[in-house]
């Protein structure tokens, strides 16, 4: 029986009451057996609207044989019976439920994509699921749910913007620029740096909301505290058309490759969804 990963949040209404309705009602499905659910966490809203109330978070451990897209289905009808409705993205809502990890499935479909894709570098996310399922692996990146949160209070303030089009990269960067007052910075020095970012298709910069001065000074990882600390907190990977083939399977291959950490991989060209994403991104990462 598949252990799957479940993130919760709440941010209208009694929260905590709708968050223990959810839970009791997940548990309630054929099939559906709750296995363990985190304390309450609050959080900042991250995108959409200003002025919204802090949330109340959650996760939660559950095994089930419902097939994944059956299970979104039987989720979003527990959300309607609590009183969710359609409404502008990431706005206040009485209750949101994701699958963040279904086993180790990985799909893409216009319905749903495993494992989330956001979950890698939200706080908000892997901060409770850290709480209950410490060793769950993200199944595309290599690493744990623990992992993941310690790599976002450890790893250097650094991001990088990776994409063939120095266009996109030049574009993101302006308006990352612009409202974080970010810097751009020179490539860091760390032995598996061009493995991940190779420097020709990747701009660094360090956000202004950063706690403190990480621009890496060279040393090796293996004299910091945690192993990956040179790495970025947070990478996005922005998609390219390709003139040559050989780039498109580099690219392929990159994006694909696993143990770079938080990730936000942008499959559009559209200019104002890359920035609407990106800057939601790193408002998780850092947050104001």
């Amino acid at each position: 029986m598949p252990t799957c990963l479940l993130g919760l949040g709440s941010n209208l209404g009694h929260r905590e009451a709708t968050l223990q309705s959810a839970l009791a009602d997940i548990t309630a499905l054929p099939d559906v057996q709750l296995v363990q659910h985190s304390k309450w966490y609050q959080s900042q809203p991250v995108g959409g609207p200003a002025d919204q109330g802090e949330f109340l978070n959650a996760a939660a451990v559950i095994e089930t044989t419902v097939a994944p897209l059956q299970f979104l289905d039987e989720l979003g009808k527990i959300e309607l019976r609590l009183g969710r409705r359609p409404a502008e993205r990431w706005s206040a809502r009485t209750i949101d439920i994701d699958i963040l990890l279904y086993g180790s499935e990985v799909a893409e479909t216009a319905m749903l994509t495993l494992p989330h894709p956001r979950m890698s570098f939200r706080r908000f996310v892997l901060e409770p699921a850290a709480e209950i399922a410490p060793r769950m692996l993200h199944p595309t990146i290599g690493w744990s749910v623990e992992r993941l949160l310690l790599h976002l209070n450890a790893a250097s303030d650094l991001l990088a913007l990776v994409s063939p089009s120095a266009d996109s990269r030049t574009q993101l960067a302006d308006v990352i620029q612009q409202r974080d007052n970010a810097t751009i910075v020179e490539s860091p020095e760390f032995s598996t740096a061009e493995h991940h970012w190779p420097s020709e298709w990747t701009t660094w910069l360090t956000p202004k909301s950063s706690s403190r001065d990480s621009t890496p000074t060279g040393d090796s990882p293996r004299t910091l505290p945690y192993a990956a600390a040179a790495f970025p907190k947070l990478s996005i990977l922005i998609d390219s058309a390709f003139a040559k083939p050989a780039d498109k399977l580099k690219w392929s291959t990159l994006v694909r490759q696993p143990g770079r950490g938080p990730t936000l991989r942008l499959q559009t060209s559209d200019a104002a969804e890359i920035s609407v994403e990106a800057l939601a991104a790193i408002a998780a990462v850092w947050p104001i």
